[in-house]
């Protein structure tokens, strides 16, 4: 009979036992034992010699222990003579009440079954037989030389079985057959023969050191990760992928949950890199030298590689055999171990936010020692500078739910909500009204104070930062912090604080050098970025962009990615290089959500819209504008992008009249904030070509420019009605004509009515002009 899977680099173990089984079919017997760890195919190994022995004539018993079955007397013995009716009537003599006591039953059975044919007995897992089948076994070893019987026992190298078990496996007369996990070439070879996933002898050889990296050899896991390859479809990954199948394995290659070998593995993988042994002998309780065979025998089983599990997908599987509050308590337990050894504080911090997460998963209550909660404030504090912004988050979440909620210890709200703020921005709204009472509360020379003002411009609350820098201006410690927080202010929201326009090129690059060089850069540094494009320093801005990500931009945080990629977006979409700018712009929207980026979002999506509609994508570009926005970005530097690119997209498209408002809103802006058209904020160019698709010619006409009630309203003037004549001739209020003449005297830069009547000249108003309108809200 023919087995059904080749098994790979057995060959010599096989030779031998049916060289034992030869000399059991000329009458001697003997025996041997066949050890291997769990997973290198021992049991493959003996069904394979009892396929062979069965084509052969031999008569096979088998039997296979269980840890569930070790007290039950002679249960392995009953299932090597369950199929056999005669033998258990002549063994049933010695295996009723007090039959433990001769242990020549199964010698006995075995010599009735005989009838000069050869007989193989095999004992899968034999380190779990019952004492009773063991002194069974004993006495059989002992009389094998004249009979024609082969005894195959398989079970764990490392195992120490008690008495008569031990005698059993160090009997003279069993001959030794270690069984190893595979090589790399046993790898490429099982690759290549395995009939459910053979692949071709080249192919084999490129993927076999990646496959017994990941296995370390050993069979059982090679065959679960070969499940899971081709559980992934047409479409196979070239590197090995650990899932179900894989963790299966692994499971099954651990001992028991009673075994020291799985609770020495459940501790790797919960201590990962702090593993040490010293820490592990202080974790599960033992001596150090008890520590060393239990990692042996792991190591022999192809889960360890340099004293450490082989790799996330082992560690993942190997917790994934402990119940959540089991999980929970380890976690405790290492952490305990870890503070009392003098870890440093975010490897201890790392377990009480695992221990909790696993309590919270199990329903327990939190509850920790009480160095926890500073231990996760330390560890926070450590996090940030390194770039791991996430992870203090969770460190600071962990230590205010460990307090049961109660109030946040100073300055921890603001380094949670900074730490949230490089990881998702958006987590940060939630925080806003107490960030508000936190900048209240603190004073200018705090370096907490700009961080908070940073965090609150970001999401567009003006207000209370234009309170807190006009209170801090007009005190004696106006210093650093309060001009970098003015200079992002009157960049963001010219006017919110009395005398404060937006900042020159030379002043913001002097904010810049005393923040981005930090340890993390502000929110407000993006405002200062956008200052430098808005004065036409392309390139200076092009330099601070590429500081703003950090030394090191694939380490930087989702929040600083993105902002240097919006503001690489608009460099690239300012100098003509719209397929590189969209690129960016796409990256910058894909890193953070909308909400995420709060009043800053007309930064990416103008340049997104403005690239889009110089490629001809206008689907592309009306799609992004379809993107909502909060409605405060239009009072701010933003918005004002934001418009222009939106103005542009609708004039391309043909729709002028809607085009025209979005550029005199632009114009609207800049004249409430007191500011002349600069680089890259050109409003009026576009208007004019609107107002020529309208039929309308700008060139040489002051009204053109205005909105269609203000041209009402300043032709009457310029002609030399009151606001009350006015206002009675179209119908509105005095006060609406008055608010109109205030607006057209900053936009046309006058002073009076003459110098209004002046400018328009001799124009006549016509009927469009004069018509009645109704006065809107």
């Amino acid at each position: 009979m023919a087995t059904a899977v080749r098994l790979v680099q057995r060959d010599g173990e096989l030779r031998l036992l049916e060289d034992l089984l030869t000399d059991a079919r000329q009458g001697r017997g003997s025996a041997a034992v066949l050890t291997g760890s769990p997973g290198t195919g021992k049991s493959a190994v003996l069904r394979t010699l009892a396929a062979r022995a069965t084509d052969a004539g031999a008569l096979v018993l088998s039997a296979c222990a269980t840890e569930a079955e070790t007290d039950l007397p002679l249960g392995v013995v009953g299932q090597l003579l369950s199929g056999t009716t005669s033998a258990l009537g002549t063994a049933a003599g010695g295996t009723g009440p007090g039959g433990g006591n001769r242990p020549e039953a199964l010698h006995d059975a075995l010599r009735s079954l005989g009838a000069g044919r050869p007989l193989v007995v095999t004992v899968d897992d034999v380190h779990h037989t019952d004492e009773p089948s063991a002194r069974c076994l004993l006495y059989l070893c002992g009389r094998l030389t004249a009979a024609g019987v082969l005894v195959v026992l398989a079970g764990r190298p490392q195992a120490a079985p008690s008495l008569p078990l031990g005698e059993v496996l160090r009997h003279p007369r069993c001959v030794p057959v270690p069984l190893r996990t595979l090589s790399e070439d046993g790898v490429a070879e099982f690759l290549r023969v395995h009939p459910a996933g053979a692949v071709d002898p080249a192919a084999a050889g490129r993927q076999a050191p990646d496959w017994h990296r990941f296995t370390g050899g050993n069979p059982r896991l090679l065959h679960g990760l070969l499940a899971d390859h081709r559980e992934c479809g047409p479409v196979r990954p070239a590197r090995p992928v650990a899932g179900t199948a894989f963790r299966r394995a692994v499971a099954g290659c651990l001992p028991g949950p009673r075994s020291e070998v799985t609770r020495t593995a459940h501790a790797l993988a919960v201590l990962a890199d702090q593993a040490t042994l010293t820490v592990l002998a202080r974790f599960l309780g033992v001596p150090e030298r008890a520590v060393g065979p239990c990692l042996a025998e792991l190591a022999a089983t192809g889960l360890l590689d340099a004293g450490r599990l082989r790799h996330q997908g082992v560690s993942a599987a190997v917790l994934g055999t402990l119940s959540a509050k089991e999980g929970a308590r380890l976690h405790a337990r290492a952490a305990r171990v870890l503070y009392d050894a003098g870890a440093e504080p975010p490897a201890v911090a790392r377990h009480l936010v695992a221990a909790d997460a696993a309590r919270a998963a199990d329903g327990g209550a939190a509850g920790a020692p009480p160095w926890a909660v500073p231990l996760l404030a330390e560890a926070a504090r450590q996090a940030m500078p390194a770039g791991q912004a996430r992870r203090a988050a969770e460190f600071l979440r962990t230590a205010h739910r460990l307090q049961d909620g109660g109030r946040w210890p100073d300055g921890m709200l603001l380094t949670l909500t900074r730490a949230e703020w490089e990881s998702d921005p958006a987590s940060v709204i939630r925080h806003l009204p107490a960030l508000e009472r936190d900048l209240a509360g603190r004073r200018p020379d705090d370096a907490r104070w700009t961080e908070a003002a940073g965090l609150l411009l970001w999401h567009g609350r003006y207000e209370p930062v234009a309170g807190a820098v006009a209170d801090a201006s007009a005190g004696a410690s106006a210093g650093a912090p309060v001009r970098e927080v003015r200079a992002a202010l009157g960049q963001l929201r010219p006017g919110a604080v009395p005398g404060t326009g937006a900042p020159g090129a030379d002043a913001v690059e002097r904010v810049l050098e005393s923040v981005v060089h930090g340890l993390a850069p502000p929110p407000s540094v993006p405002a200062l970025l956008l200052a430098l494009l808005s004065a036409g320093e392309t390139d200076r801005a092009a330099q601070w962009c590429e500081l703003t990500a950090g030394p090191d931009p694939a380490a930087a945080t989702p929040a600083r990615q993105a902002v240097a990629a919006a503001l690489a977006a608009v460099l690239h979409v300012r100098t003509g290089l719209y397929e590189a700018g969209a690129r960016h712009a796409a990256r910058a929207l894909a890193l953070l959500s909308p909400a995420a980026w709060g009043v800053a979002v007309g930064v990416p999506l103008a340049a997104a819209v403005r690239a889009a509609t110089a490629r001809q994508a206008h689907d592309r570009a009306a799609g992004l504008l379809d993107v909502p926005v909060p409605e405060t970005m239009f009072t701010t530097r933003a918005g004002l992008h934001y418009l222009l690119a939106r103005g542009g997209h609708l004039l391309a498209v043909g729709r002028a009249r809607t085009a025209l408002a979005d550029f005199h809103a632009c114009r609207d802006l800049l004249a409430d904030w007191g500011e002349e058209e600069r680089d890259g904020l050109d409003w009026r160019t576009p208007a004019d070509e609107a107002l020529r698709r309208l039929g309308d010619a700008p060139d040489g006409d002051p009204v053109a420019a205005l909105t269609r009630a203000e041209r009402r309203v300043v032709l009457l003037a310029a002609a030399g009605c009151t606001n009350r004549a006015i206002a009675a001739r179209l119908y509105v209020t005095p006060s609406t004509v008055e608010q109109h003449l205030t607006h057209v005297y900053r936009k046309l830069r006058v002073r009076s009515r003459g110098d209004l009547a002046q400018l328009i000249g001799a124009r006549a108003a016509g009927p469009a002009d004069t018509a009645p309108w109704t006065e809107t809200p």
